[in-house]
């Protein structure tokens, strides 16, 4: 199984990004095979159509497109915005939708530096995540106050929070297993 990371934030000195390092490294403890997608990194226009529908789309984004068509599932990192999912994720939901992600698993993961851990924004991905035709893993990661919960480099900072984190994935993964074209 091959799960890919959407990191959703492009903002300067963000620190969503640790949540997708911890996200990384839990799944790979699980021997669960991962990527990230860091949208801080890749060259995304803004979107004017989607890739596949471009008569002569970029190098690059084709790439981007091949691996996501590989790809088992996924989950979508976002920190909340006034209320809702960054623009970069929905940009990048609407440049490559809907066929890499339909009939697939997503967890959705949301942050916040205040104490609601992006709860309006991951309930705001929910949504999209059922209108591009994927599946939403009922439960979600939602992680207020991130700085104190995971450093810069994914390690959790707050043990009290490892149950939390811990669930999300056994269960994302037990959820993305059910998935698996190979066991029928």
């Amino acid at each position: 199984m091959h799960i890919t990371i959407v990191s959703g934030s492009t903002r300067q000195g963000r620190d969503s990004h640790r949540i997708a390092l911890a996200l990384d490294q839990a799944l790979q403890e699980k021997r669960v095979k991962t990527s990230i997608i860091d949208l801080n990194e890749i060259d995304l226009p803004l979107f004017e159509e989607r890739v596949h529908k471009h008569s002569d789309p970029p190098a690059h984004l084709q790439k981007i497109a091949e691996q996501l068509a590989e790809t088992d599932g996924f989950i979508f990192l976002t920190p909340e915005y006034n209320g809702g999912i960054t623009s970069s994720l929905k940009n990048f939901i609407d440049t490559f939708a809907k066929a890499p992600f339909e009939g697939k698993p997503i967890g959705v993961a949301a942050c916040s530096a205040g104490a609601m851990g992006g709860m309006r924004a991951a309930m705001q991905l929910q949504q999209t995540i059922l209108a591009i035709f994927a599946y939403p893993q009922p439960q979600m990661l939602l992680v207020g106050r991130m700085t104190n919960v995971f450093d810069p480099h994914g390690t959790l900072l707050d043990l009290d929070f490892a149950p939390k984190f811990n669930g999300f994935i056994d269960s994302f993964v037990k959820f993305a297993k059910r998935f698996d074209d190979s066991i029928f």
